[in-house]
Protein backbone atom coordinates (compact mmCIF):
# COMPACT_ATOMS: atom_id res chain seq x y z
CA UNK A 1 0.00 0.00 0.00
CA UNK A 2 0.70 3.45 -0.90
CA UNK A 3 1.87 6.22 2.16
CA UNK A 4 -1.68 8.03 2.89
CA UNK A 5 -1.72 11.62 1.39
CA UNK A 6 -3.82 12.77 4.39
CA UNK A 7 -3.28 13.11 8.19
CA UNK A 8 -4.94 10.81 10.18
CA UNK A 9 -7.05 13.48 11.76
CA UNK A 10 -8.15 15.10 8.18
CA UNK A 11 -9.29 11.12 7.84
CA UNK A 12 -11.19 10.54 10.53
CA UNK A 13 -13.10 14.15 9.60
CA UNK A 14 -13.60 13.26 6.55
CA UNK A 15 -14.94 9.52 7.66
CA UNK A 16 -17.29 11.21 9.98
CA UNK A 17 -18.63 13.67 7.31
CA UNK A 18 -19.34 11.03 4.16
CA UNK A 19 -20.98 8.72 7.27
CA UNK A 20 -23.43 11.68 7.54
CA UNK A 21 -23.84 12.75 4.22
CA UNK A 22 -24.47 9.06 3.21
CA UNK A 23 -27.26 8.76 5.78
CA UNK A 24 -28.79 12.12 5.28
CA UNK A 25 -29.37 11.06 1.32
CA UNK A 26 -30.78 7.33 2.01
CA UNK A 27 -33.65 9.13 3.96
CA UNK A 28 -36.00 9.71 1.38
CA UNK A 29 -35.12 6.13 -0.19
CA UNK A 30 -36.98 3.26 0.47
CA UNK A 31 -35.13 0.03 1.88
CA UNK A 32 -36.10 -2.25 -0.27
CA UNK A 33 -34.50 0.03 -3.69
CA UNK A 34 -31.83 -1.86 -5.73
CA UNK A 35 -29.03 -0.42 -5.47
CA UNK A 36 -28.09 -0.24 -9.35
CA UNK A 37 -24.36 -0.31 -8.85
CA UNK A 38 -24.04 -3.09 -6.55
CA UNK A 39 -26.15 -5.69 -8.42
CA UNK A 40 -28.72 -7.93 -6.00
CA UNK A 41 -27.98 -5.18 -2.93
CA UNK A 42 -30.92 -3.20 -1.67
CA UNK A 43 -29.93 0.05 0.32
CA UNK A 44 -30.89 -1.93 3.48
CA UNK A 45 -28.11 -4.11 2.71
CA UNK A 46 -25.61 -1.49 1.54
CA UNK A 47 -26.37 0.16 4.74
CA UNK A 48 -26.01 -2.62 6.91
CA UNK A 49 -22.61 -3.66 4.92
CA UNK A 50 -21.25 0.25 5.63
CA UNK A 51 -21.96 -0.56 9.56
CA UNK A 52 -20.73 -4.03 9.59
CA UNK A 53 -17.71 -2.56 7.88
CA UNK A 54 -16.96 0.02 10.80
CA UNK A 55 -17.94 -2.10 13.46
CA UNK A 56 -15.16 -4.65 11.56
CA UNK A 57 -12.24 -2.37 12.08
CA UNK A 58 -13.55 -1.25 15.39
CA UNK A 59 -12.64 -4.53 16.80
CA UNK A 60 -9.47 -5.06 15.06
CA UNK A 61 -8.05 -1.97 16.49
CA UNK A 62 -10.04 -2.22 19.92
CA UNK A 63 -8.39 -5.34 19.78
CA UNK A 64 -5.41 -4.76 18.67
CA UNK A 65 -5.30 -7.67 16.60
CA UNK A 66 -2.14 -8.61 14.71
CA UNK A 67 -4.19 -11.63 12.68
CA UNK A 68 -7.45 -11.06 10.68
CA UNK A 69 -10.44 -11.29 12.19
CA UNK A 70 -13.02 -11.89 9.63
CA UNK A 71 -16.13 -9.60 9.46
CA UNK A 72 -18.69 -10.47 12.17
CA UNK A 73 -16.87 -12.32 14.16
CA UNK A 74 -15.17 -11.69 17.50
CA UNK A 75 -12.08 -13.45 16.96
CA UNK A 76 -9.23 -14.49 14.65
CA UNK A 77 -9.87 -16.20 11.92
CA UNK A 78 -9.10 -19.90 11.38
CA UNK A 79 -9.89 -22.76 8.76
CA UNK A 80 -12.53 -20.84 6.64
CA UNK A 81 -11.91 -21.79 2.89
CA UNK A 82 -14.41 -18.92 1.66
CA UNK A 83 -13.28 -15.96 -0.18
CA UNK A 84 -13.34 -12.80 0.64
CA UNK A 85 -16.46 -11.66 -1.43
CA UNK A 86 -18.27 -14.86 -0.23
CA UNK A 87 -17.52 -14.27 3.09
CA UNK A 88 -18.88 -9.94 3.10
CA UNK A 89 -22.04 -11.26 0.71
CA UNK A 90 -23.01 -14.17 3.36
CA UNK A 91 -22.61 -11.38 5.85
CA UNK A 92 -24.73 -8.58 4.79
CA UNK A 93 -27.42 -11.54 4.21
CA UNK A 94 -27.46 -12.04 7.94
CA UNK A 95 -28.51 -9.77 10.89
CA UNK A 96 -31.03 -7.86 9.51
CA UNK A 97 -32.06 -7.04 13.13
CA UNK A 98 -31.94 -3.87 14.93
CA UNK A 99 -34.22 -3.49 11.33
CA UNK A 100 -35.80 -0.28 13.33
CA UNK A 101 -32.69 1.58 13.67
CA UNK A 102 -32.11 0.60 9.87
CA UNK A 103 -35.99 1.40 8.69
CA UNK A 104 -36.62 4.42 10.67
CA UNK A 105 -34.27 7.23 8.93
CA UNK A 106 -33.94 9.17 12.49
CA UNK A 107 -32.61 5.88 13.39
CA UNK A 108 -30.47 4.58 10.22
CA UNK A 109 -28.56 8.46 10.99
CA UNK A 110 -27.62 7.66 13.78
CA UNK A 111 -27.00 3.76 13.20
CA UNK A 112 -24.40 5.01 10.49
CA UNK A 113 -22.50 7.94 12.18
CA UNK A 114 -22.63 6.28 15.33
CA UNK A 115 -20.56 3.29 13.58
CA UNK A 116 -18.22 6.03 12.31
CA UNK A 117 -17.38 7.58 15.27
CA UNK A 118 -16.91 4.40 17.09
CA UNK A 119 -14.35 3.73 14.28
CA UNK A 120 -12.63 7.04 14.93
CA UNK A 121 -12.24 6.76 18.74
CA UNK A 122 -10.51 3.54 17.68
CA UNK A 123 -7.72 4.94 15.53
CA UNK A 124 -7.46 8.00 17.82
CA UNK A 125 -6.87 5.23 20.69
CA UNK A 126 -4.08 3.59 19.18
CA UNK A 127 -0.85 4.48 18.64
CA UNK A 128 1.34 4.38 15.45
CA UNK A 129 3.91 2.12 16.66
CA UNK A 130 1.09 -0.53 18.03
CA UNK A 131 1.02 -3.52 16.10
CA UNK A 132 -2.06 -4.30 13.78
CA UNK A 133 -3.40 -6.75 11.21
CA UNK A 134 -4.17 -4.91 7.74
CA UNK A 135 -4.59 -6.48 4.55
CA UNK A 136 -1.72 -5.37 2.78
CA UNK A 137 1.23 -2.53 3.34
CA UNK A 138 2.64 -1.95 7.08
CA UNK A 139 1.08 -3.77 9.48
CA UNK A 140 -0.32 -1.10 12.14
CA UNK A 141 -3.13 1.52 12.17
CA UNK A 142 -2.32 3.21 9.14
CA UNK A 143 -4.47 1.24 6.35
CA UNK A 144 -7.59 1.76 8.33
CA UNK A 145 -8.41 5.42 8.21
CA UNK A 146 -7.92 5.37 4.28
CA UNK A 147 -9.88 2.57 3.77
CA UNK A 148 -12.62 3.66 5.95
CA UNK A 149 -12.65 7.06 4.02
CA UNK A 150 -12.80 4.97 0.60
CA UNK A 151 -15.30 2.62 1.37
CA UNK A 152 -17.51 4.79 2.66
CA UNK A 153 -16.94 7.45 0.08
CA UNK A 154 -17.63 4.75 -2.42
CA UNK A 155 -20.88 3.73 -1.04
CA UNK A 156 -21.82 7.06 -0.50
CA UNK A 157 -21.54 7.49 -3.86
CA UNK A 158 -23.87 4.30 -4.92
CA UNK A 159 -26.86 6.36 -2.48
CA UNK A 160 -25.77 10.13 -4.29
CA UNK A 161 -26.36 7.75 -7.82
CA UNK A 162 -29.31 6.11 -6.42
CA UNK A 163 -30.98 9.91 -5.46
CA UNK A 164 -29.75 11.52 -8.59
CA UNK A 165 -27.40 13.98 -6.57
CA UNK A 166 -24.03 14.95 -8.00
CA UNK A 167 -21.37 12.80 -6.24
CA UNK A 168 -18.44 15.41 -5.07
CA UNK A 169 -15.26 14.91 -2.91
CA UNK A 170 -12.38 17.63 -2.28
CA UNK A 171 -9.62 16.63 -5.39
CA UNK A 172 -6.92 15.84 -2.52
CA UNK A 173 -9.12 13.27 -0.77
CA UNK A 174 -10.78 11.84 -4.07
CA UNK A 175 -7.18 11.16 -5.50
CA UNK A 176 -5.99 9.61 -2.49
CA UNK A 177 -8.73 6.89 -2.71
CA UNK A 178 -8.11 6.30 -6.33
CA UNK A 179 -4.36 5.82 -5.46
CA UNK A 180 -5.46 3.32 -2.37
CA UNK A 181 -7.72 1.64 -4.91
CA UNK A 182 -5.77 1.04 -7.50
CA UNK A 183 -2.15 0.77 -5.58
CA UNK A 184 -3.84 -2.70 -4.58
CA UNK A 185 -4.03 -4.21 -8.01
CA UNK A 186 -0.23 -4.29 -7.76
CA UNK A 187 0.13 -5.59 -3.85
CA UNK A 188 0.07 -9.33 -3.74
CA UNK A 189 -0.79 -9.54 -0.35
CA UNK A 190 -4.40 -7.42 -1.37
CA UNK A 191 -5.23 -10.21 -4.05
CA UNK A 192 -7.59 -12.26 -1.75
CA UNK A 193 -9.39 -9.30 -1.13
CA UNK A 194 -9.66 -8.58 -4.98
CA UNK A 195 -12.75 -9.73 -7.08
CA UNK A 196 -12.58 -13.28 -7.60
CA UNK A 197 -12.21 -12.69 -11.51
CA UNK A 198 -8.46 -10.87 -11.09
CA UNK A 199 -7.24 -14.19 -11.99
CA UNK A 200 -8.41 -13.66 -15.16
CA UNK A 201 -7.21 -10.10 -16.51
CA UNK A 202 -4.46 -10.09 -19.17
CA UNK A 203 -0.80 -11.10 -18.50
CA UNK A 204 0.54 -9.85 -21.76
CA UNK A 205 2.25 -6.17 -20.86
CA UNK A 206 -0.88 -4.89 -21.47
CA UNK A 207 -1.41 -1.14 -20.32
CA UNK A 208 -3.94 1.02 -18.93
CA UNK A 209 -3.42 4.71 -17.50
CA UNK A 210 -5.92 6.22 -15.17
CA UNK A 211 -5.38 9.98 -15.38
CA UNK A 212 -7.02 12.69 -13.01
CA UNK A 213 -7.87 15.90 -15.46
CA UNK A 214 -6.76 18.43 -12.17
CA UNK A 215 -3.18 17.26 -11.42
CA UNK A 216 -2.22 17.14 -7.53
CA UNK A 217 0.71 19.13 -6.76
CA UNK A 218 1.38 16.79 -3.38
CA UNK A 219 0.44 13.21 -4.27
CA UNK A 220 -0.04 11.43 -7.39
CA UNK A 221 -2.97 11.98 -9.91
CA UNK A 222 -1.87 9.31 -12.84
CA UNK A 223 -1.56 5.98 -12.18
CA UNK A 224 -0.10 2.86 -14.91
CA UNK A 225 -1.27 -0.81 -14.73
CA UNK A 226 1.02 -3.06 -16.54
CA UNK A 227 -0.75 -6.33 -16.37
CA UNK A 228 2.96 -8.05 -17.28
CA UNK A 229 3.43 -12.06 -17.29
CA UNK A 230 4.87 -11.98 -13.96
CA UNK A 231 2.12 -10.33 -12.33
CA UNK A 232 0.25 -7.02 -12.59
CA UNK A 233 2.57 -3.35 -11.60
CA UNK A 234 1.60 -0.02 -10.86
CA UNK A 235 3.49 2.88 -11.43
CA UNK A 236 2.46 6.11 -9.93
CA UNK A 237 2.74 9.52 -11.66
CA UNK A 238 3.75 8.47 -14.87
CA UNK A 239 4.48 11.14 -16.99
CA UNK A 240 1.52 12.44 -19.57
CA UNK A 241 3.47 11.46 -22.26
CA UNK A 242 3.86 8.27 -21.49
CA UNK A 243 1.78 5.77 -23.66
CA UNK A 244 -0.62 2.93 -22.71
CA UNK A 245 -3.29 0.81 -24.30
CA UNK A 246 -5.79 2.17 -22.66
CA UNK A 247 -6.10 5.28 -21.23
CA UNK A 248 -9.17 7.01 -19.19
CA UNK A 249 -9.10 10.93 -18.31
CA UNK A 250 -11.39 12.42 -15.74
CA UNK A 251 -11.97 14.80 -12.66
CA UNK A 252 -10.58 13.37 -9.69
CA UNK A 253 -14.35 12.38 -8.32
CA UNK A 254 -15.23 10.60 -11.53
CA UNK A 255 -11.93 8.72 -11.42
CA UNK A 256 -12.96 7.27 -8.21
CA UNK A 257 -16.24 6.34 -9.24
CA UNK A 258 -14.06 4.96 -12.75
CA UNK A 259 -11.90 2.53 -10.85
CA UNK A 260 -14.37 1.29 -8.42
CA UNK A 261 -17.04 0.70 -11.60
CA UNK A 262 -19.71 2.87 -10.37
CA UNK A 263 -19.62 4.97 -13.70
CA UNK A 264 -19.30 3.33 -16.86
CA UNK A 265 -16.17 4.83 -19.60
CA UNK A 266 -18.68 5.49 -22.03
CA UNK A 267 -20.38 8.26 -19.94
CA UNK A 268 -19.32 11.67 -21.61
CA UNK A 269 -17.71 13.38 -18.38
CA UNK A 270 -14.92 11.70 -19.49
CA UNK A 271 -12.06 10.92 -22.01
CA UNK A 272 -11.29 7.33 -23.03
CA UNK A 273 -8.22 6.94 -25.68
CA UNK A 274 -7.35 3.64 -26.84
CA UNK A 275 -8.28 -0.10 -26.44
CA UNK A 276 -11.60 0.45 -25.30
CA UNK A 277 -11.87 -3.67 -25.30
CA UNK A 278 -9.18 -3.86 -22.64
CA UNK A 279 -10.10 -1.50 -20.73
CA UNK A 280 -13.52 -2.98 -20.45
CA UNK A 281 -12.15 -6.47 -19.55
CA UNK A 282 -10.07 -4.98 -16.87
CA UNK A 283 -13.01 -3.02 -15.01
CA UNK A 284 -15.36 -5.94 -15.24
CA UNK A 285 -12.78 -8.36 -13.92
CA UNK A 286 -10.61 -6.67 -11.34
CA UNK A 287 -13.12 -4.32 -9.76
CA UNK A 288 -15.50 -6.01 -7.12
Amino acid sequence: MTDPNLTSSRYTSELRREAARLADASRGIPLSEPVTTCPGWTLGDLVRHVRQGHDWATTILTARSTELILPGDQGAASGDDKSWTERVAELGAQDAAPERRVTDPALRTRFLTEGADRLVHAIDGVGPEVPIWAPHGKQNKEFWPRWAVFETAVHRADVYLMAGLPFELDNDVALDCVDFCVSAFGAPAARPFLSPLFSQVPRGGETLSFRSAEPSADGASNWLITCAPDGVRVTRSTAESDPADATVVATPSDLLLVVKGRLRPENPRMTVLGDRALLDFWLSHAVS
